[in-house]
C-alpha cells in the first residue's frame, strides 16, 4: 500500500475562468433569487405510467430534501396526441400543493415531437395561476427543449403566438420565455460565443435562454455554462444553466462520456455560479434512457427500474447526495460550511474493453462512441471537515491519500471486485463502505456508471 497526496481533477483554463469571472462579481448588481430545477420527463415517472398524487409527492420530497427548488416538466405531448402528459402535469401541481412547501413547477414544452401553438397555450391557461407556478416578475415562466426549426423560422414563430395570446397591454406579454434553441444552421450541443451570438441576436424577443446541457465533457459544459451566462445576463436577461453528472445513451444514440465521477458535475456547477446563472436545471432527474438521471428509485442494488425497460439500471443517488454541497453554495453565493464528512463514490462495473447491447432488450453488443476516451478508474468526492486518509481498494489494490480539509476530487485505477473506502483520522477509522456492486468482466451495466455515498452520523 502506498501513500499519495490527493490527485484533484483540475482544468486550467476553467480555473482561471472562475477566478477571473469571481474577481469581477464584486462589482455586479445583486442577483435575484437562486432557484434551483430539475429536468422531469412526464412521460417516464418514477411509479410507472399509473403514477398517483402520492407517488408524485415522494418524489418531491425526495427533491426538496437534496436543495432543488422544483421541476421543469418536459412535455413532448399534450392532449391531441398522448394526452397522458396533461393528465400526469395535472397531478404534478396537485402534489406540489398537497406537499405545501413551495414546491415549484414550470412547463417545459418539447417541440421535437410535434408539439402544437394550441397545446402551448393551453399549457400555459391550465396552470398559470396555480398556486406552485413558478413566476418571474410575477409572470409564469415557460421553457422548451428546441422549437426553433431548421431555418429559425418555428422559433420566431412561438415567440410571435406568445406575445399575440399573452399581451401584457404594453407591448410585451404576460409570459416569461426562457426556451433552449439550438444555434442554426451550425446545430450543436457544445455553442461557442459564434452560436451563442446567433441565437440571441436571432431572437431579440427571448426573455433569457435555457440551456440543454448534456451530452458532453466536462470542461465542454461548464465553458459553455460560463459564455451563455455572460451573454444573457450580460445584457440583463435570465439564463437558466445545466448541471449534468453523467451522459450514456441507447440505440441510435449508443454514445458514453467520462466525467471522471464528480468532477465535471462539480467544474459545471461552479461555472454557473461564478457567472451569476439566473437558475440552475439539472439535466435530468429522470431521463432512464439517456442515464444522466439523479432520481432515487430504490435500495442501491436495485436494478430492475420499469421491469428492465430500458436494460438494468444503476443507482446515481451518490450523485445527487454531492450536489447538495454545490446547490446550497448556488444558494448561498458561497461556499456552505462541510458539518459532516462525506465520500461520495462513482465507478464502472466493467472495464471499457468490455462491449454492451446497443438497444436493451436486442442481442447485438457493441461498444458506444466514445468509449475510447473512458477511463478505467474508481473516483470519489471527498467533503472533509478536517484532514484525513482515504485508502482506496479496488479488488486486489490499495492506495491511500492523505487529504486536507474540505472537498477534494481523486481517484485511481480500479481492479476487479468489491470497492471499500476507508476514511481515517488519527489512525481511527471514520467511515469504512464497501460499495454495494462489483466490478467484474461482465458488461450487463452498459457503460452506466454506478455513484453511492457514505456519510458519518
Amino acid at each position: 500500500m502506498t501513500s499519495h497526496s490527493p490527485r484533484t481533477v483540475v482544468f486550467p483554463s476553467l480555473c482561471a475562468l472562475l477566478s477571473l469571472s469571481l474577481s469581477q462579481a464584486a462589482d455586479t448588481p445583486a442577483r435575484p433569487t437562486p432557484r434551483v430545477f430539475a429536468h422531469y420527463m412526464v412521460c417516464i415517472p418514477r411509479a410507472g405510467g399509473g403514477a398517483t398524487v402520492d407517488d408524485y409527492l415522494a418524489e418531491m420530497r425526495d427533491a426538496q430534501g437534496h436543495g432543488i427548488d422544483g421541476f421543469a416538466l418536459n412535455c413532448g405531448g399534450w392532449s391531441l396526441h398522448e394526452p397522458h402528459y396533461k393528465a400526469r402535469t395535472t397531478l404534478l401541481y396537485e402534489a406540489a400543493k398537497q406537499l405545501g412547501t413551495g414546491f415549484q413547477l414550470l412547463i417545459s414544452a418539447d417541440y421535437a415531437t410535434g408539439l402544437t401553438l394550441a397545446e402551448t397555450k393551453d399549457m400555459i391557461v391550465c396552470f398559470r395561476d396555480h398556486p406552485n407556478q413558478f413566476r418571474w416578475d410575477g409572470k409564469p415562466v415557460l421553457s422548451t427543449f428546441c422549437g426553433e426549426g431548421a431555418d429559425n423560422v418555428q422559433g420566431q414563430a412561438i415567440i410571435d403566438f406568445l406575445n399575440r395570446e399573452f399581451p401584457d397591454g404594453k407591448g410585451g406579454r404576460t409570459v416569461v420565455f426562457v426556451p433552449y434553441y439550438y444555434p442554426r444552421p451550425n446545430i450543436t450541443e457544445i455553442p461557442t460565443q459564434t452560436h451563442a451570438n446567433q441565437v440571441f441576436n436571432t431572437f431579440p424577443g427571448l426573455d433569457g435562454f435555457f440551456y440543454f446541457g448534456a451530452a458532453g465533457y466536462g470542461p465542454e459544459l461548464a465553458q459553455a455554462n460560463a459564455l451563455l451566462a455572460d451573454t444573457w445576463v450580460g445584457a440583463g436577461k435570465i439564463f437558466m444553466a445545466s448541471v449534468t453528472p453523467f451522459y450514456r445513451g441507447f440505440g441510435g444514440n449508443y454514445r458514453v462520456y467520462e466525467t471522471r465521477g464528480f468532477a465535471a458535475m462539480a467544474q459545471e456547477w461552479e461555472a454557473a455560479i461564478a457567472h451569476r446563472a439566473t437558475w440552475v436545471e439539472i439535466v435530468t432527474w429522470n431521463d432512464w434512457g439517456e442515464a444522466s438521471y439523479i432520481c432515487p428509485f430504490g435500495a442501491p442494488q436495485q436494478t430492475d427500474l420499469w421491469g428492465d425497460h430500458w436494460g438494468k439500471q444503476l443507482s446515481h443517488t451518490g450523485f445527487l447526495d454531492a450536489m447538495r454541497y454545490y446547490s446550497d453554495w448556488y444558494h448561498r453565493g458561497t461556499p456552505p460550511p462541510i458539518a459532516r464528512d462525506q465520500l461520495h463514490y462513482a465507478y464502472r462495473l466493467h472495464p471499457k474493453s468490455v462491449p454492451g447491447r446497443v438497444k436493451p432488450g436486442e442481442a447485438a453488443l457493441g461498444m458506444p462512441s466514445r468509449a475510447e476516451a473512458l477511463v478505467d478508474n474508481i473516483f470519489v468526492m471527498c467533503l472533509l471537515t478536517s484532514p484525513a486518509q482515504l485508502t482506496i481498494h479496488s479488488g486486489d489494490k490499495a492506495q491511500t491519500f492523505d487529504l486536507p480539509a474540505g472537498v477534494q476530487h481523486l481517484e485511481m485505477p480500479f481492479a476487479l471486485g468489491p470497492q471499500r473506502f476507508v476514511l481515517e483520522r488519527h489512525g481511527k477509522a471514520v467511515l469504512d463502505k464497501t460499495g454495494e456492486h462489483e466490478i467484474t468482466a461482465d458488461g450487463w451495466s452498459n457503460f452506466n456508471v454506478f455513484a453511492g455515498s457514505a456519510v458519518t452520523d
